[in-house]
């Protein structure tokens, strides 16, 4: 399968999501930088990978209640480039890795497969969206969050959004760079280079049978875990955040994302 990427697919995203890296619109930045095209977010392109892992997992009956999504970063997905999508099935585990068609390095790999039950940490605060703001967040999504392949990757989509305009998230790194002057990660992305490495995502089986309201009863519960943070300036900073949600009776998803900054010494 070959997919090309374009400066639309990264408007589409942001305007879901609200980030709006200048290395996915200003080729000046980006050349500044050293590169010489812009990318499509890793998080777009995602999509793409979820979706098509999930189609081969539904293709026969799921046997488990829980199931586990992980991704490798290595590469920008840069756009008006075209890229082989392989998917591959191995037992019950279903892989994929998405290719420059041109020289066959890889970009990022992923894999779905059957997972532990999901355990929610213990949180002091929890957050919540309403059934019907999840509903609005449903129309936005750049995909069909009702549709069966893609339901857990708008949910996980969902979270990466709350996720990044948190100012809970941003703490940690603020502590680690006083001067930094924002109030949440999508406004660092805007600062200083910023990008994804790891993605991983733990969810219920029940977000592959969606239905109207997605199982959500009248609210979405949503706690976002102290981010983790290594590095320093000169080397640069690499974060791990988490954020888990829940129904009113049962735990339905958690996401883990891990960036990393380039070194700042000039900044």
């Amino acid at each position: 399968m070959i997919l090309n990427y374009t400066v639309r697919d990264a408007e589409e995203w942001a305007a879901f999501s609200g980030d709006y890296n200048p290395i996915h619109f200003d080729l000046q930045y980006v050349r500044n930088m050293g590169g010489d095209q812009l990318s499509v977010h890793g998080m777009r392109a995602m999509l793409d990978m979820k979706r098509y892992l999930s189609e081969a997992l539904l293709a026969s009956p799921l046997q488990e209640d829980f199931y586990a999504f992980s991704t490798r970063m290595r590469r920008p997905v840069l756009c008006h480039t075209s890229y082989q999508l392989q998917v591959a099935e191995h037992g019950a585990q279903i892989t994929g890795k998405l290719l420059d068609e041109a020289t066959q390095e890889s970009c990022f790999s992923s894999k779905l497969a059957a997972a532990q039950p999901l355990v929610l940490a213990n949180v002091e605060q929890e957050s919540s969206l309403s059934l019907a703001e999840v509903m609005a967040f449903s129309q936005q999504f750049p995909g069909v969050a009702a549709d069966a392949a893609q339901t857990w990757g708008f949910f996980d989509a969902l979270l990466f959004q709350l996720l990044v305009k948190s100012p809970e998230t941003l703490a940690t790194l603020t502590a680690a760079l006083p001067a930094l002057k924002a109030a949440s990660l999508i406004e660092v992305f805007a600062q200083i280079p910023v990008v994804q490495t790891h993605h991983e995502t733990h969810f219920s089986a029940q977000l592959f049978t969606p239905q109207a309201h997605f199982h959500l009863g009248e609210q979405l519960y949503y706690a976002i875990q102290p981010t983790l943070i290594m590095g320093n300036k000169d080397s640069g900073f690499v974060l791990r955040t988490v954020i888990q949600a829940r129904t009113q009776q049962q735990p339905l998803i958690m996401t883990a994302v891990t960036l990393k900054t380039w070194p700042l010494v000039s900044n």
